[in-house]
């Protein structure tokens, strides 16, 4: 969990370009881009739309492309890019996620916009960035998904009872084959030596920066979770040194919450027709909650190989460069969670950021509770009352294999 939902703008901040006979309620979700500059038109993602999870493209064609050449919206880091109160017509791209830059009816200019319905008069198009690139060429990878997560045995917190049973979530996910355990390949890392049963031991790392235990957060009362995960990212880079390791031969890299509910399958049919920056690049990771400056939140992160392949050898300068264990704007939301710090650290390398608002729902990401929940942080989700591939948080045993026969019994794999 990140405190990026501290940072949600509401639908009152931003303009909703729509033409009133045609305009629709709340946020474009999981659908890249809604229109593309001038000739062309923007592609349609992957999505999980009314209920039933789809999977359509249409090619993204650039004034100066080959018809047929295959684009993908890739945002640069936030910070190139426009913020929702200033014009955007020369990054073509906007710093809260989900926001989309729209040329208005005045040349030369464009605005941030939650929505915009085309109409006789309005087109909806994005215009073409004179700062950055946000249409880059593209691939399609294939599916296959290493996943990981990790458990932090000692969280530091007073009250066991109000924190999620990591350890019994994941013995329960494990006996059933169910989760990260239906993956290509995955690992569970955890600070202390520790079974997931007989046999399967997790992979314990050491605290070698002397920085697990260096603050709480004051809310939850537990371990800033960031100096743990840089020592699983390291603990994965030494395994990769000879070549062999797990993540290298697939197309994803998918870290977990353990109180996530998550059916693979489902993420990859929505992978199936995500494509990303084409070889050459940094790569690309997924934004999953909109409508917040930093929507990378940590119960589902999914990056291409190529985007942590870029991150693992840049820890130690991310660590030494990003001013973590203060926080963003002078400390005023405390240390950088795990989440918060892959986030600005792939940024800091050129990772772009790609859009996934539909891949989970998530009661910390406050676009993602109903109407009436908005203010309920505290939020758990019916996962019966949509398809997506993950839900989050279901902290206690009975209620998270509950979510995933609920779900299951619902829309099935």
């Amino acid at each position: 969990m990140t405190y990026s939902e501290l940072e949600l703008v509401g639908d009152s901040e931003l303009s909703d370009c729509s033409d009133s006979s045609a305009a629709k309620s709340g946020w474009s979700a999981g659908k890249g881009v809604v229109g593309a500059a001038l000739a062309c038109f923007a592609c349609v993602g992957a999505g999980f739309v009314g209920g039933r999870l789809t999977a359509s493209r249409e090619p993204l064609l650039s004034p100066n492309a080959n018809r047929g050449l295959l684009q993908v919206v890739a945002n640069p880091a936030r910070e190139k890019c426009s913020s929702f109160s200033d014009d955007c017509f020369a990054t073509g791209c906007c710093d809260v996620a989900g926001v989309k830059c729209y040329v208005t009816d005045t040349p030369g200019s464009a605005q941030c916009m939650k929505n915009c319905t085309p109409s006789e008069t309005r087109a909806c198009v994005v215009p073409q960035p004179q700062t950055s690139s946000v249409l880059v060429e593209a691939v399609t990878p294939g599916t296959k998904m290493y996943c990981f997560s990790v458990y932090m045995a000692d969280t530091g917190s007073f009250n066991p009872a109000a924190r999620p049973d990591e350890l019994g979530l994941l013995k329960a996910a494990f006996g059933k084959k169910i989760g990260i355990f239906a993956c290509d390949e995955w690992d569970i890392f955890s600070d202390k030596p520790t079974d997931l049963a007989p046999g399967v031991p997790f992979t314990a790392v050491v605290d070698e920066d002397n920085d697990f235990h260096f603050a709480k957060r004051k809310e939850t009362g537990t371990w800033i979770n960031t100096g743990l995960h840089t020592q699983v990212w390291k603990a994965i880079r030494s395994d990769s040194s000879g070549g062999s390791t797990k993540y290298k031969p697939m197309d994803w890299v998918v870290k977990v919450d353990c109180d996530a509910v998550f059916v693979p399958s489902r993420l990859r049919t929505f992978l199936a027709a995500q494509g990303v920056p084409a070889t050459g690049t940094p790569g690309m990771y997924l934004e999953n909650c909109k409508g917040v400056m930093w929507g990378w939140f940590g119960n589902l992160e999914v990056m291409s190989v190529t985007a942590f392949d870029t991150l693992l050898p840049n820890i130690e300068w991310c660590k030494n460069t990003l001013d973590w264990k203060t926080g963003i704007e002078g400390g005023k939301y405390g240390p950088m969670g795990e989440d918060l710090f892959a986030q600005r650290c792939l940024d800091s390398m050129g990772v772009r950021r790609g859009e996934a608002f539909d891949i989970v729902l998530d009661g910390a990401c406050e676009a993602d509770r109903p109407e009436s929940q908005k203010n309920n942080k505290k939020w758990v989700p019916d996962c019966s009352m949509k398809n997506t591939a993950a839900y989050h948080p279901l902290m206690k045993v009975p209620a998270y294999l509950k979510c995933h026969e609920d779900t299951i019994n619902a829309f099935g794999y």
